[in-house]
């Protein structure tokens, strides 16, 4: 095991809050089907990093920043969002009202890091301004299905599905800035990952949170593992 994922289970995965009655739940989802995808994501963007660096030019950061602006743009995230925070029906807003406010802060969270993508490439000189990037379709192109594809049917499904999303894939976001951190030195890049992490631990720890409060039935047990079978399939797809 990386030493990477390894600081990150013993830091962030495995402990767990005295009373916490759907953790056992969330560890058995953890060691039989998180850890495998988070083992191949933080692989896959270690190698993708140092093939960026080895390729003696900047070209590749401009690809991560049109990516993660492609993931994390201001559109992009106000509809992703939206969709997310109406996943809870009226009749259920105060039972999930700690979700709600989690939910409504990750609007601001991503929009804010679209910027951070921004800032990249105007240093880099890509672009003079964000309004460049309204031409540029790799800029609002987002093949994953944990944006428009899951997260649109996540009000048809359950309010607590995104769990899923938010417990396996903001982590590997957060293994992926971690990855960055620990291989590269330019500056830029440094500072649009940096920012985020903080942001990112807290969406991981969002899931974390809805799984061990939550999901303490069958019932309630059910749309999440669902919903993480459905990211495995897609995550083995893509790799």
């Amino acid at each position: 095991m990386h030493p990477i994922l390894e600081q990150f289970l013993e830091k962030w995965v495995w402990p767990t809050a005295p009373g916490a009655r759907g953790a056992p739940f969330r560890l058995r989802l953890t060691e039989e089907k998180c850890l495998k995808g988070w083992e191949i994501a933080l692989q896959s963007s270690l190698t993708e990093i140092e093939k960026g660096l080895a390729s003696d030019n900047d070209d590749w950061q401009r690809r991560v920043a049109l990516g993660g602006y492609a993931g994390e743009g201001v559109q992009m995230s106000i509809k992703q969002m939206s969709a997310q925070l109406l996943s809870v029906d009226l009749n259920e807003q105060e039972r999930y009202i700690d979700l709600q406010r989690m939910r409504a802060r990750q609007v601001w969270d991503e929009c804010k890091h679209s910027k951070l993508h921004v800032e990249v490439l105007m240093a880099k000189g890509w672009i003079k301004n964000e309004r460049d990037l309204t031409q540029n379709p790799v800029a609002h192109t987002q093949p994953l299905p944990a944006y428009f594809g899951l997260s649109m049917m996540f009000p048809h499904i359950h309010p607590l599905a995104r769990a899923a999303q938010h417990y396996f894939v903001e982590a590997i976001a957060c293994l992926g800035i971690a990855a960055y951190l620990h291989l590269v030195d330019d500056p830029m890049v440094r500072h649009e990952h940096l920012s985020q992490r903080d942001e990112e631990l807290m969406h991981f720890m969002e899931g974390k949170y809805k799984i061990d409060t939550y999901c303490t039935t069958p019932e309630n047990q059910k749309p999440v593992e669902d919903t993480l079978n459905f990211l495995l399939h897609r995550l083995r797809v893509s790799l």
